[in-house]
């Protein structure tokens, strides 16, 4: 949870954030963004790009982008943009959200709701590449010095037969 008590237009935006799927989050996220005017978008694209060092190509006008960083980058860390965005800025944007006509389409199940975060994500680790030269050689420090430890494994066998 954040710091300080939550606002009931706030709990009721993170239980939208917590149980609608994607669609629908972008799809209540481009109304809400549609009906608060450029100068309001430009605020919340201007505290993502601070947040998630990300955006730089997105215009206040770009509705569609705007609110798919909102929903992928609050699904994929959860929090990020509950605890990043200014306190009034996040006010005016969650209003909006469950305002619109996806956002009460949503609100089923607030009244039962129990208000638990999800687990934070582990970060994953990053896949092998195998595609490189480096992890066919053997480190082989040794009378060669420096510039000697990295030998060069031997050839993969042709294929024959083709």
């Amino acid at each position: 949870m954040g710091t300080g008590p939550e606002s009931e237009v706030v709990r009721e935006y993170r239980h939208l954030l917590r149980t609608a799927s994607a669609d629908w989050q972008e799809t209540a996220h481009r109304h809400a963004l549609l009906t608060l005017g450029a100068d309001v978008r430009a605020e919340v694209i201007g505290e993502l790009r601070r947040l998630l060092l990300t955006g730089t190509r997105v215009a206040p006008d770009d509705v569609h982008a705007i609110a798919r960083l909102v929903v992928l980058s609050e699904r994929r860390r959860p929090r990020t943009v509950l605890d990043g965005l200014r306190a009034d800025l996040l006010d005016r944007l969650a209003e909006a959200v469950i305002r619109s006509p996806a956002g009460e389409a949503l609100r089923a199940g607030i009244d039962v709701w129990d208000g638990t975060e999800p687990p934070l994500p582990s970060e994953p680790h990053p896949d092998r590449d195998l595609h490189q030269r480096w992890h066919g050689q053997w480190a082989t420090p040794g009378s060669e010095g420096v510039g000697g430890a990295f030998i060069p494994a031997p050839p993969p066998p042709r294929r024959t037969g083709q």
